[in-house]
């Protein structure tokens, strides 16, 4: 069946899905800066944004080389089903706008729950 994967699941039987190594691997306390609230944030859910300007940051779409030396960054167009999911601020550590159809303060979102995310599409840039 065709079905996303979360940091902590194993997929294929015998492959377990990590945490890339610079990212957060644990839950922690904070303030969430889009609505004021403390929470327990647990970095291990699926991520997405609004902004394909964040999405395209180093730290979110890895850069592909191909065989004739182009690069590519390959990002997933998805509908969230709403009231499934939660908004945070930006965590890269910028302190500037990142994109400016977008606070900040409202570019992750994040979901625990696989099956409220649809593609839509698949999103391919040059570099």
């Amino acid at each position: 069946t065709k079905q996303l994967a979360k940091p902590g699941d194993t997929v294929l039987g015998e492959i377990r899905i990590g945490v890339i190594k610079e990212n957060i691997k644990k839950p922690f306390m904070r303030t969430n800066e889009y609505n004021g609230k403390r929470e327990l944030f647990n970095p291990n859910q699926i991520f997405l944004s609004p902004s394909p300007v964040y999405s395209s940051l180093d730290a979110h779409a890895k850069l592909y080389t191909l065989k004739d030396g182009r690069k590519i960054q390959v990002m997933l167009q998805v509908r969230l089903r709403p009231g499934s999911y939660g908004i945070g601020q930006q965590m890269v550590g910028a302190t500037k706008t990142i994109d400016s159809n977008f606070n900040n303060n409202e570019l992750e979102w994040y979901t625990e729950e696989l099956s409220a995310i649809n593609i839509t599409g698949i999103l391919v840039r040059f570099v």
